[in-house]
């Protein structure tokens, strides 16, 4: 994975606001959300993209929404600082939505990330990841996980069930990899808010000893 050392988060932040590599997303966005939190990271926490009900509205990852609200939550009740050793991101750093009508001012509707969007927006994941040299990444959902392997770890199987990648571990020379189910699997009542608390006290266990 090349690192670059010349670049900081800030003026990686500073590109990632003004991207405009996805034409339509870019044109359609209220803000993009860049990656934030420990310049240093032990941790990654990525999502796939910033909710526009959540992070799109003040730019700040995990934020605004019961889903953000629920990351910081875990992420304080096993002890852990966002300030000093963890950093939050997405693998697409805008809002993916399309137009459903003609005009100024024309109404829109969320979809998701093209291939396209993805493939754009990787190289901002991989520069915050040179930079903050984390030893684990934490993949949000089976989209973001499932995209993160295929990248970095060269594992091309589609998996299309959550629970078969679950706090399953994946290594490779620059960092280790651990799926976990996203919080919006609590907020629609899929597992409950006691389950993912524990699963994720029992993944600091091993943020702990790498």
């Amino acid at each position: 994975m090349p690192i670059s050392p010349k670049k900081s988060l800030t003026s990686l932040c500073e590109e990632i606001k003004f991207c405009k590599k996805c034409l339509d997303l870019s044109s359609l966005r209220k803000q993009s959300v860049p990656g934030a939190g420990a310049a240093s990271a032990k941790l990654i926490i990525t999502g796939y993209y910033p909710s526009d009900k959540g992070a799109e509205i003040d730019g700040v990852p995990f934020t605004n929404d019961q889903e953000g609200k629920l990351i910081r939550k875990v992420i304080k009740e096993v002890g852990l600082s966002i300030e000093k050793d963890i950093f939050l991101t997405y693998l697409v750093k805008c809002t993916p939505r399309q137009k459903t009508e003609n005009g100024p001012g024309a109404a829109t509707s969320g979809i998701k990330p093209s291939c396209e969007h993805v493939s754009n927006c990787i190289n901002y994941l991989t520069e915050e990841i040179s930079i903050t040299t984390p030893h684990l990444i934490i993949s949000l959902g089976l989209s973001a996980s499932t995209i993160i392997l295929e990248r970095f770890f060269s594992i091309e199987k589609k998996y299309t069930d959550m629970s078969k990648l679950h706090m399953r571990l994946f290594e490779n020379p620059s960092f280790k990899l651990v799926p976990f189910y996203h919080p919006k699997d609590v907020t629609s009542g899929a597992i409950t808010e006691e389950k993912y608390l524990g699963d994720f006290k029992m993944l600091s266990r091993l943020f702990t000893i790498i």
